[in-house]
């Protein structure tokens, strides 16, 4: 869909903080029906933003055709995103945007999109789903054995509460080996694809830069889609997403949805 930046009477019109902000239309921007003092203080923001990030930006980890979860020299062929956000505190002390994650806020939210082949994908899913299989695999046959009458008669010769037992060491049983199976295979997959992301390139310089990870848990995790966030702050390329002030030509390059 064509992006539709047509107000050539806003403030911001043309101009850097317009590609960085990288809005579908002029409808619904920051900058809708602000006077020019207001827009300042909009440039001001995306400045300080721009500021916080590497030099290079985060747009190489979506804008080429490899995997950017692979590790070495030959990733695989890109066919979805893995999207997770990174926080940064206001230097000027306003913290606009509200993360609830642990009573947490931030000045500034930045998605990163990993450009994600099938291979890394179905690592990261299958660390997500193991514990899931694991508890439905044994508690399941845990459940079907204490639920037959003979066994569980059985059981209560020995103790009255042992069916109940059974049930409560089956549930720590798949607790531990959840946890066992997981780091044995966070530990293999992790020789071709970052399982952990601080230990990605991009996002070490950005903890070094002063910026979080957004989200519980200890080991951050992707959300993976079909398609990346095309529009808004920090998903546009830094020198190219500018409509012409001379041309007058309107931005389609950042419409773009991959499949």
């Amino acid at each position: 869909m064509e992006q539709e930046r047509s107000n050539r009477n806003c403030p911001l019109w043309g101009t850097d903080t317009c590609a960085q902000l990288n809005m579908r239309a002029c409808r619904g921007c920051p900058a809708e029906g602000k006077d020019v003092r207001e827009c300042d203080a909009i440039r001001e923001d995306v400045e300080t933003f721009r500021a916080l990030l590497p030099e290079e930006g985060v747009h190489g980890l979506f804008t080429g055709e490899g995997c950017t979860l692979c590790r070495g020299e030959n990733p695989g062929q890109r066919e979805s995103y893995g999207i997770f956000d990174m926080g940064h505190d206001d230097p000027r002390g306003r913290q606009k945007k509200l993360s609830l994650f642990r009573g947490k806020t931030f000045g500034f939210v930045v998605p990163l999109q990993f450009g994600c082949c099938k291979a890394c994908r179905r690592r990261y899913q299958l660390l997500g789903w193991l514990p899931m299989i694991i508890t439905v695999v044994i508690l399941g046959a845990a459940l079907l054995l204490v639920s037959r009458e003979t066994v569980a008669e059985s059981l209560r010769n020995v103790w009255r509460g042992l069916p109940l037992l059974v049930m409560l060491l089956a549930a720590g049983l798949c607790f531990l080996l959840s946890k066992v199976l997981s780091n044995v295979l966070r530990a293999r997959f992790n020789r071709y694809t970052y399982m952990d992301l601080r230990d990605h390139p991009l996002v070490r310089q950005m903890l070094s830069l002063g910026w979080e990870t957004v989200g519980e848990g200890k080991y951050p995790q992707p959300v993976f889609t079909r398609k990346r966030l095309a529009y808004g702050i920090g998903t546009a390329a830094f020198e190219t997403d500018a409509p012409s002030r001379k041309a007058g030509e309107k931005n389609t390059e950042n419409g773009e949805k991959f499949d």
